[in-house]
């Protein structure tokens, strides 16, 4: 326990110097029981309690306006929820009606998720943040509003899309003890590195692996940066689902089609190896059971935000010191009357 005001203590110590030498019917302020015939027994034991409980009244007054408190603690505003990344190709080859497609897709998704946190990421020849996990369904909507074809650069690259929405997903993590480029080196190699397996081993320890997932929007085709299967086969191994929902290129991809196809196909099985699924946007029914695919993830308990806060405790010695008030009437008011 603390005290806000612990000078005010200081006070305690002509008001204990006072109790040694109070002399009842000597010093002033005396109680006026001392004009009172001289009671016996049980009553006597009472009245000469008065002295104390004087004190008492003194005591606690001063405490309570020292206004003790508790030291610091953890006040987290939660919620059960679910965390959420949706990773948007911006490459040239979403040009038109894909990138329109998409922005549908992704704008009733949002509208969707009352009690989701829901993040943007988007990528083509480089990746970026949009926004971080957040419940602000008007920022995300107005984020989306902006997002455009080419933004991110002409050509596609799925890998660093993936990878930038995990490390969304752990932003708080990331720069204490880990950092974004030794994780990305780590994972970019043909098995998995002893960095990018401590960091899974600290995250399950911090048990904050639950309710998390990654949405991703693309054509399945990309010609740069690391290949797909890389930041996948670290979701798999951390429990973590990415879904993907594919949409046919409006525009070039720059890729051979029979090695499009190919990408294609192992983005789905990778997708798949974490336990995610593969939708095609172009049919209704299936954009219909990716929303029901996502309501059915179990929720769990999100931390919105942790406050350090100290708790008054003034109320409790400023109770004692009216109680011992109203006792001390009672007595000399009361107390000496009963026969």
């Amino acid at each position: 326990m603390t005290f806000a005001n612990p000078w005010l203590l200081l006070l305690l110590v002509p008001f204990g110097l006072l109790y040694f030498f109070w002399r009842e019917k000597k010093f002033i302020g005396y109680s006026s029981l001392c004009h009172v015939k001289e009671p016996h027994g049980f009553k006597r034991v009472v009245i000469r309690l008065f002295k104390p409980i004087f004190f008492g009244i003194i005591f606690f007054l001063i405490v309570a306006i020292a206004r003790p408190q508790t030291r610091y603690y953890n006040e987290e505003t939660a919620l059960r929820g679910r965390e959420i990344i949706l990773s948007i190709d911006t490459s040239f080859s979403m040009t038109g009606t894909a990138i329109e497609t998409i922005k549908k897709i992704v704008g009733d998704f949002i509208k969707k998720r009352t009690n989701d946190l829901v993040g943007i990421t988007i990528f083509g020849t480089d990746a970026a943040l949009i926004v971080m996990p957040t419940m602000e369904t008007q920022l995300l909507e107005k984020s989306l509003e902006r997002v455009q074809a080419s933004q991110a650069g002409y050509q596609t690259s799925i890998g660093e899309g993936l990878f930038t929405s995990i490390t969304a997903l752990f932003e708080k993590e990331m720069g204490k003890k880990f950092t974004i480029k030794e994780l990305r080196n780590s994972i970019n190699k043909e098995y998995l590195a002893d960095y990018a397996i401590s960091f899974i081993k600290e995250m399950e320890k911090r048990d904050i692996l639950k309710n998390k997932l990654i949405v991703l929007f693309t054509d399945g085709i990309y010609n740069i940066g690391i290949s797909p299967d890389r930041p996948l086969r670290l979701l798999k191994r951390m429990g973590i689902k990415a879904y993907v929902v594919a949409v046919k290129a409006s525009d070039v991809t720059g890729v051979d089609p029979e090695v499009a196809a190919q990408h294609i196909m192992e983005l789905q099985e990778a997708a798949e190896s974490t336990g995610g699924k593969y939708f095609h946007a172009d049919n209704f029914d299936e954009v219909a059971r990716f929303y029901d695919e996502i309501d059915r993830i179990e929720k769990d308990k999100i931390v919105i935000e942790t406050v350090s806060k100290k708790k008054d405790l003034f109320i409790y010695p400023a109770l004692a010191s009216l109680f011992l008030l109203l006792t001390s009437i009672f007595i000399e008011n009361f107390w000496i009357r009963v026969p």
